[in-house]
């Protein structure tokens, strides 16, 4: 296995921690503003963020942190951020209905990875883990009713996709500063868990 750098690992970890704050600061704007202002926010914040969001995902993801469950995953997450932060910027008019859509499908992509990383945490004898998996529950809930809210207009549609990318951001921020690890902190971490 690659050799930990603890300075990488570091900056990952915050860098994502700051993207996961401004993921929530995005769905806020979203839940409050209409009209203009709400495609505004779309296609200029929402889709540089997605793109920033995107490249320190993938830098995460290089990082090799001490459990490899925070980014294990954002190789693949991280590419299709980039895509999303593209579509964002660049799509035509005729295609911002469609941006809120795929906004819930990032965030359940995210909610369903949150899910399998409960498990994977469990698997580590991380206490941490049911905590991870409510969290990740209550996110799946709240990509469903923004997906209702999309489908069936029960509520409305961008404050529904704002509070599922705010909780999302949320679970983001604290399962990054709770299970990126640097290697080495605890006597012995590596024998426990079979690290190189």
């Amino acid at each position: 296995m690659r050799k930990q750098n603890v300075g990488l690992v570091m900056s990952a970890k915050i860098i994502n921690i700051l993207c996961g704050c401004l993921m929530s600061v995005a769905g806020v704007l979203l839940f409050f503003l209409i009209g203009l202002e709400a495609v505004l926010a779309q296609r200029i914040f929402l889709g540089i963020l997605l793109g920033l969001c995107g490249a320190a995902k993938i830098f995460g993801y290089f990082s090799n942190d001490l459990y490899r469950l925070a980014f294990q995953y954002d190789l693949a997450m991280g590419s299709f951020c980039a895509v999303l932060s593209l579509i964002a910027i660049f799509m035509p008019e005729s295609m911002y209905s469609t941006f809120p859509l795929l906004i819930t499908l990032y965030v359940l992509f995210d909610a369903l990875l949150k899910l399998q990383m409960a498990f994977d945490a469990k698997g580590f004898g991380m206490k941490s883990w049911v905590l991870i998996l409510i969290t990740a529950a209550i996110l799946c809930v709240a990509v469903l009713f923004a997906a209702a809210s999309l489908l069936a207009e029960l509520f409305r549609p961008l404050s529904a996709v704002g509070l599922a990318l705010l909780l999302d951001g949320i679970e983001t921020t604290w399962i990054t500063a709770h299970t990126v690890r640097i290697r080495g902190k605890k006597k012995n971490l590596d024998e426990r868990f079979e690290l190189d």
